[in-house]
């Protein structure tokens, strides 16, 4: 070794002239964990030593400088030394102390940036707060060193937003000194130089003031610009109330940050976004597989693919794969749909562009990697076949079983059927391990989540597989056993939208309904989403369900009598509302609230005043007790899944933590007793499930039943 070369932990320190340079290696995202604190406190202290060292570089090793704090330690005493004591011992270094900043320094990473003197950023590199993204305040510092560098008002967006910014607008807004087109380490020890040779000092953040300051209108519109992100939020009251703290000097500032740090890791908002956060992480996993396993598993890298169906399901899902980098063949035996398909691609490459989202050479390149054909023959080089045509049984069957001959065994055959049994459809093959469901949602190129669905006979190395394509496509993966709707869709059909359609039928009209579910918290209400996915959609999925299990009536009569009249939502202009041309904003329709009371009365249903707060519990409710049939039927593995399916799909709010959480939250005997009251009051569906009773008559809980998932 060096002479001049140490490690301590995760922490390097070498001698390069007069500059000591701080190396942090702490793959994967070199996260400041308690032995990077160490490495860094040490080798400072090893670096004021040495009469040599003039200047300390701290840089980081891999594709980023820092992601931020272990949040693994969010939930327990971090033990020393703390964030505050390794920033003291930088900002207190008679040496000028620079951070190097590539790729990401997000958090706790960003936080070491700004107790260092000076800062170098690459123009490639992301720099933000995103701590508000699981409801908690940076609480090391972020709010008071923040202001004092770029000032209040941009201080408090940034954290609001939680949003990173690019190495040329931090150098604009006064967060850097100088950004670095080129090699960043050379760029940063050129920059040292300069300092050494200037003989510049330490410049601590700390010591700054803060120059610009809000009044109430200002806060109130800093809260109203991001009030859409933050709906049903209570975090950024605690961010409010630290950054006006960045005012008093900094002891007194950063005293308050802590306190306001604590209260929001103990929030229950913030439990539930860091409940969000590990779930979505361990969704993506094999239940009951060991890393090792799904190693042994994988197979050959998916290049090519194939998608059966140029409708709207399979252009979105054409451009899904297209974003990501792959070829793609579409195949239709209807010239006209592979027109449209290719002019659908051409409009919504054109509408990012226009958006700025993407540029036009990335847009043309990207409809370059998707072509057509009309044959099934010419997909035999694809690597992966994903069939995406109409919601029937017959004829994906069809379609699946003329497969074999023309696609190798080993390659993985998909459906991206919503409810129909995959089991059933593999039958269709002669090899029903490599098929599987890949369920994408409306629109595949934008939605996060994909539910990967186990049929009976579907090999590991065929989950595996498909585990491996949602990561390379950026998708939120959820592995769902095979049974009507898997986990989303069974919840919304048997649950949620079968609540909302009794209500209707009770009294309830459907502006109430949605705009009371929008209010605790959903992205859109459940008769808002109908119009807009197509009335039609779903009814064309009942129809299949019928084919093989009955539900007692009424079962979404006012949808489907509505696509029996044409109302099939915003694509005709009338659905469970009215849209003007070109509108996509809803008008209610009295026509509509006389059907509703039509079959209301052919049912003998008694129409009477329905308010909010008894809308949201029948339909989260019904929700909580559907969810419990899915994991007694294992349908789902983990409570856990349930709630990353329904937050990453379908809208239920994220502070809330997903549907099985907020059943934890309410209690689940609380949970029970208002089953049993629905059900006593409202009849047979209203059944509590086998499992909320359970739970409630031995007091766990939806947490406890994941705990022992891995085993089952």
């Amino acid at each position: 070794m060096n002479e001049h070369k140490a490690t301590t932990g995760s922490v390097t320190f070498d001698v390069l002239g007069p500059i000591g340079l701080i190396c942090i290696d702490h793959p994967p995202v070199n996260a400041i964990g308690h032995s990077v604190r160490r490495g860094l406190i040490d080798a400072i202290v090893r670096a004021e030593s040495n009469p040599e060292t003039k200047v300390l570089l701290i840089v980081s090793c891999g594709e980023m400088f820092s992601a931020g704090a272990d949040i693994t330690e969010f939930d327990h005493s971090q033990g020393e030394p703390s964030f505050q004591q390794m920033h003291t011992k930088i900002e207190s270094c008679p040496l000028p102390v620079v951070a190097a900043i590539h790729g990401l320094a997000v958090g706790g990473g960003l936080e070491l940036a700004m107790a260092c003197h000076y800062r170098v950023t690459h123009k490639n590199a992301k720099l933000g707060m995103p701590e508000i993204m699981l409801g908690i305040i940076p609480g090391a510092g972020g709010t008071q060193r923040l202001p004092r560098l770029i000032g209040a008002r941009a201080a408090l967006d940034m954290i609001l937003s939680g949003t990173p910014i690019s190495g040329p607008d931090a150098k604009t807004n006064g967060l850097v000194d100088e950004v670095a087109a080129g090699d960043l380490r050379e760029a940063a020890l050129d920059f040292c130089n300069r300092l050494v040779a200037e003989k510049a000092g330490p410049r601590p953040t700390s010591k700054r003031t803060v120059v610009d300051a809000f009044d109430q209108a200002e806060f109130a519109a800093a809260l109203l610009r991001h009030a859409r992100a933050l709906k049903g939020r209570n975090t950024q009251d605690l961010v409010i109330e630290a950054i006006r703290a960045s005012r008093l000097p900094f002891s007194e500032g950063i005293a308050i940050e802590a306190a306001l740090a604590q209260k929001s890791l103990a929030s229950r908002e913030s439990l539930a976004l860091r409940h969000v956060f590990f779930s979505e992480r361990e969704s993506g996993k094999l239940p009951g597989a060991s890393s090792a396993n799904v190693r042994q598993a994988q197979s050959p890298a998916i290049r090519r693919v194939a998608i059966i169906g140029a409708g709207t399901m399979g252009s979105g899902i054409a451009m899904t794969f297209a974003d990501a980098g792959l070829e793609v063949l579409v195949n239709d035996n209807d010239p006209a749909a592979l027109i449209r398909c290719r002019e659908s691609v051409q409009s919504t490459y054109a509408f990012s562009v226009k958006r700025g989202r993407i540029t036009q050479s990335l847009a043309d390149e990207r409809i370059r990697r998707i072509t057509s054909c009309s044959a099934l023959a010419d997909m035999a080089h694809a690597d992966l076949i994903i069939e995406a045509v109409f919601e029937d049984m017959e004829l994906k069957k069809d379609i699946l079983s003329k497969l074999d001959p023309v696609i190798p065994a080993p390659r993985l055959i998909a459906t991206n059927t919503s409810t129909l049994s995959v089991t059933e459809l593999a039958r269709a093959t002669a090899h029903p391990e490599r098929v599987l469901g890949l369920h994408f949602f409306v629109p595949a190129q934008a939605s996060k989540l994909l539910e990967i669905v186990r049929a009976d006979r579907t090999s590991r190395e065929s989950l595996s597989t498909a585990l491996r394509v949602a990561k390379l496509l950026k998708k939120v993966a959820v592995v769902a056993g095979d049974g009507f709707g898997f986990i989303g869709n069974r919840m919304m059909l048997d649950g949620y939208w079968r609540e909302a359609e009794q209500l209707l039928l009770e009294g309830a009209t459907p502006a109430q309904v949605d705009n009371a579910l929008e209010n605790f918290g959903f992205a859109m209400g459940p008769q808002r989403v109908s119009d807009l996915g197509g009335n039609d959609v779903g009814t064309k999925a009942r129809i299949q369900l019928v084919k093989r299990e009955s539900r007692p009536d009424p079962y979404f009569v006012v949808a489907d009598r509505l696509t029996e009249m044409g109302r099939l939502g915003q694509k005709t202009g009338r659905g469970f509302y009215r849209y003007e041309s070109g509108s996509r904003e809803v008008v209610p329709d009295p026509d509509v609230i006389s059907l509703i009371e039509t079959l209301a009365a052919e049912r003998g249903i008694k129409r009477r005043e329905i308010n909010d707060q008894e809308i949201v519990e029948r339909c989260i409710l019904s929700l909580i007790n559907v969810g419990a049939m899915v994991l007694e039927e294992s349908i789902a593995a983990r409570a856990a899944d349930i709630d990353v399916v329904w937050t990453s799909g379908y809208g239920f709010p994220r502070h809330l933590g997903g549907p099985m959480f907020h059943a934890d939250t309410l209690g689940v005997a609380h949970v029970l007793e208002r089953i049993r009251h629905y059900h006593e009051t409202l009849g047979h569906y209203w059944r509590p499930a086998t499992l909320i009773e359970r739970m409630a008559a031995d007091g766990s809980s939806f947490e406890d039943w994941d705990k022992t998932a891995p085993a089952r």
